[in-house]
């Protein structure tokens, strides 16, 4: 009896014993599991890829880990500029339920089909009393539909902007400050064209450096208020002011170097760079380019908005999707983008400047530093892009590229009218979901 019991006793040990060691390989698999999963995730796609971008957009990735250490950034880029094969990507993304956390998208219309679609969140709670105090008015604007925020931006880019070879301008005695209005941007390139210099480079083998141009002329010639009008849809057949646009776009081409078709925006940049033309109609990412081939701002090369007091907006905002996999991750990305400290971070890298109108202006060069003042005037008058996304419908950009293509090849002004008044009526108006109000 007493071995039996003896026995048994050892047996109900070892049973416990097993049972202990067990635990605590469940407790061990456990405690690391939970591990895993306190460390969140936080996927964004973006098509930052290019020199300068790509270390812009990891310096704001490796300063947001800092602040949330226990998220970990998995950036998916996506190469093609304006984000042309990202968009196709997130379509196929979102069809099969599974969308990045967060994505880069331009504010304004190209925001559109996610907004309707259901497939992006607002975001209101993100959007604090601070921000929209210090966001101007019009780029708020860009990012609400029906009333909701839907995205945060992180950055400003300004089309409408001559960017001058400094060299040539002094040899031929031009001052870049009496340059305020397109009559006397005609008149500097009437002179340059006297004396055998190629007064604009132009490369708009991509369609949409023309329709920029032909948008930045919309402002030159008929205001702010006429602009607002164009992409409100509200221009009719026969509007003289639209001729005379077309006309000045037909004059600035006849400026330009004849093989414009040919060539890239930033081949048109290398141009003025090699002194084979004297300026180029381009957005500040041209600042970028300068800047990266050795040349100084102010020294080598100028910048001069056209026209004066006018700013072309073009910005890129991270937005929340509906079925994100980690929301809170995103939202707390979202927080952060939307802080001086992260524009300051990522915009001086990328050659962009801070919507904030509280950001400091001191890690930004000379350029920069003015178009900071400049976005912050009272007197400056924002307006968002066609050209770029922002101020109408895709279908309508996509044919007013066309239209504006065509018309840099035939100068046909007349066609250019009928057809701008078509794709009006047919593109922008049954796809308006905004109504602008730029005043």
């Amino acid at each position: 009896m007493r071995r039996t019991g003896h026995l048994w006793g050892l047996f109900l040990i070892g049973i416990l014993t097993l049972a202990v060691v067990a635990s605590g390989c469940i407790s061990g698999e456990t405690t690391q599991t939970m591990t895993q999963e306190q460390k969140e995730v936080l996927e964004v796609y973006h098509w930052w890829t290019a020199g300068g971008e790509k270390e812009a957009f990891d310096a704001l990735a490796k300063k947001f880990q800092e602040k949330y250490p226990n998220i970990e950034v998995l950036a998916n880029p996506v190469a093609g500029g304006g984000g042309v094969n990202l968009k196709m990507i997130l379509q196929s993304l979102m069809l099969a339920g599974k969308p990045p956390d967060t994505f880069q998208v331009h504010a304004g219309y190209e925001m559109a089909p996610y907004v309707q679609g259901g497939m992006i969140s607002p975001i209101d709670d993100i959007w604090t009393d601070d921000m929209k105090q210090n966001y101007p008015d019009t780029i708020e604007q860009m990012v609400i539909f029906s009333g909701h925020y839907y995205a945060v931006p992180i950055n400003v880019h300004r089309a409408n902007v001559i960017w001058y070879n400094k060299a040539i301008f002094d040899k031929y005695g031009i001052d870049p400050a009496s340059i305020k209005t397109i009559d006397d941007l005609f008149a500097v390139a009437e002179k340059l064209k006297q004396n055998g210099v190629t007064p604009f480079a132009l490369g708009d083998r991509n369609k949409w450096p023309a329709t920029q141009v032909f948008e930045v002329l919309l402002v030159a010639v008929g205001g702010i208020d006429y602009y607002e009008k164009f992409i409100n849809g509200e221009i009719t057949e026969n509007d003289p002011t639209l001729r005379k646009v077309l006309e000045y776009f037909v004059k600035y081409v006849e400026y330009s170097n004849s093989d414009h078709a040919a060539k890239t925006w930033d081949e048109a940049c290398a141009m003025v760079y090699k002194g084979e033309a004297a300026m180029t109609l381009m957005g500040d990412w041209a600042n970028g380019y300068f800047k990266a081939n050795g040349w100084t701002p102010n020294a080598d090369y100028g910048a001069i908005a056209i026209p004066a007091n006018t700013y072309d907006l073009v910005i890129d905002t991270f937005v929340l999707p509906t079925k994100a996999a980690h929301p809170e991750a995103a939202k707390k990305w979202l927080s952060f983008i939307g802080t001086s400290e992260a524009q300051n971070t990522f915009n001086p890298i990328k050659g962009s400047i801070p919507p904030r109108i509280d950001a400091p202006l001191d890690p930004y060069d000379p350029i920069q530093r003015t178009f900071m003042k400049e976005l912050r005037s009272q007197s400056t008058k924002l307006y968002p892009s066609i050209a770029h996304g922002s101020a109408a419908p895709e279908a309508f950009a996509a044919s007013l590229n066309d239209i504006i293509s065509e018309l840099a090849t035939t100068k046909d002004i007349d066609s250019a009218m009928s057809k701008i008044i078509s794709a009006i009526q047919n593109d922008l108006i049954p796809n308006k979901i905004k109504e602008w109000d730029l005043s």
